[in-house]
């Protein structure tokens, strides 16, 4: 997988790339703030049927989520992690997989998501994948997931991005996903061998 493919879905070139960049993550925080204050909706998106991405949901609005009808949560914050005993009070599954904020999950913490949310989704469950604010980390995640059910990369970053626009991965978190759809790409050649 070509990262330079990958970039080219929202990449500006130059300073006036850098200052978009930190313009939309800022506008991104500042929405993310919003939903914090009551009566306000929740730090997600919805890309597919079976795919939420976003922010951090505080443990008070977790029946929010089981009202959606999410079944399993990832949670890839380095900082802190969702309280699995009040996720699964509700019938909800927890996967912590730590990530420090603006670096990509290894490939083998995304081979790992993505082995523990297919079973799941083949099940009729439906996902949410998220960090602390919605940008990177969680996205990236969601799109792991999408890929290994058979999008392409650049396909399924559009796609993901037009649900949130809010998604923006950097560029280490690109090479992050570059390297996980090749590593998924070589392990189904090896099952076809």
């Amino acid at each position: 997988m070509s990262f330079a493919l990958l970039r080219d879905v929202h990449h500006v070139p130059g300073v006036r790339g850098w200052v978009r960049k930190q313009v939309l993550r800022s506008v991104a925080r500042c929405v993310e703030w919003t939903t914090k204050l009551p009566g306000q909706g929740l730090n997600l998106s919805r890309v597919h049927d079976w795919l939420y991405v976003g922010g951090a949901i505080s443990r008070s609005r977790y029946a929010d989520l089981k009202a959606l009808g999410i079944t399993s949560v990832i949670d890839v914050r380095g900082e802190r992690c969702d309280d699995a005993a009040a996720l699964a009070a509700l019938g909800i599954e927890l996967l912590n997989l730590p990530v420090t904020d603006r670096y990509p999950p290894s490939v083998e913490q995304l081979m790992r998501g993505v082995e523990w949310a297919l079973p799941r989704l083949e099940q009729g469950g439906k996902l949410f994948t998220h960090c602390e604010h919605g940008v990177g980390r969680g996205p990236l995640v969601g799109l792991a997931v999408m890929v290994a059910r058979g999008w392409d990369a650049p396909t399924a970053y559009r796609e993901l991005r037009h649900a949130r626009w809010q998604s923006t991965l950097n560029d280490r978190q690109l090479n992050g996903l570059a390297d996980f759809v090749e590593a998924w790409k070589a392990r189904g050649s090896e099952r076809a061998a």
